[in-house]
């Protein structure tokens, strides 16, 4: 169940961004991955002045929505459907250099074997849902399923290309466990979006495919998406670790207007529980 610390992140996230970043529109994506992997190039769909000033509205947070494009079969189905991230690099090549981050979230997590291994290990998750959901706003997000986000993007100079390279975990094919069965993906298309910062939270509180998830799985809940745009808006999100960027410094933001307080309280009443599994 969601903290009230948890809840009231999520709502001051839309709120803020409403107020402070109205020009930060979500778009699709026209690259996609194909068979677990894949290199977004994202200035096909923002220009690098653009993409600038986005990094700056949202305190250096690249946040993406995810389509989960998987077949239900095994313990997956329509309802719930579900993928695992291995690896996640953004490239930004500048007019004062090459700049990688590499350090993504989402909000759950689960024990799983990579193929070929014994060990298991935690990886960052994503869920889903066959069709469309009932989400609206920019960029068609009904498509869209659930978010990831990397954090403390901070660069010199002027962006010349920015490439996003995305892997999916490839989990055991044999002697799978519930988790390894339902984290698997097909092989098709998996589609992303940039997110403006208040879509972001629409999309990650909805928590789709989550409550429908097989009671043979078991995952992690962690950090909301409402969270990190708060912390970053902020200039106080947590230090990263040893060999991780520098986490970028926003200036700091105007007060508050009265009644994004009221908002915020109001908007309580209306979020429904973050629902996990054990």
């Amino acid at each position: 169940m969601q903290t009230f610390p948890r809840l009231l992140a999520t709502v001051f996230a839309g709120l803020l961004t409403a107020a402070s970043a109205q020009d930060v529109t979500s778009r699709a994506l026209t690259d996609a991955i194909y068979r677990g992997d894949g290199v977004i190039n994202l200035l096909k769909d923002i220009s690098g002045s653009a993409l600038t000033s986005y990094f700056t509205q949202t305190g250096g947070l690249l946040l993406l929505g995810a389509d989960v494009n998987e077949s239900n079969s095994g313990n997956e189905s329509r309802d719930s459907l579900g993928v695992a991230i291995k690896q996640v690099q953004l490239s930004i090549t500048t007019t004062a250099g090459d700049f990688t981050f590499s350090d993504f979230f989402t909000n759950t997590t689960a024990q799983l074997r990579e193929n070929g291994s014994s060990v298991s290990s935690d990886y960052y998750t994503l869920f889903g849902q066959a069709g469309s959901s009932n989400i609206t706003g920019n960029a068609n997000l009904g498509t869209f399923d659930d978010v990831m986000w990397l954090e403390n993007v901070t660069f010199t100079g002027e962006i010349l290309s920015a490439n996003l390279q995305i892997t999916l975990l490839d989990t055991p094919t044999k002697n799978a466990t519930g988790n390894e069965s339902f984290f698997d993906f097909s092989g098709g298309f998996e589609d992303f979006a940039l997110l403006s910062a208040a879509d972001a939270a629409q999309i990650d509180d909805a928590n789709i495919g989550v409550s429908a998830a097989p009671s043979d799985i078991n995952f992690a809940t962690t950090r909301s998406v409402g969270e990190a745009i708060a912390a970053a808006t902020a200039g106080t999100s947590p230090a990263p670790e040893a060999g991780a960027p520098a986490p970028i410094t926003s200036p700091p933001a105007a007060p508050a207007p009265p009644w994004l307080f009221a908002a915020a309280l109001g908007g309580l009443a209306f979020l429904k529980p973050r629902k996990s599994h054990a």
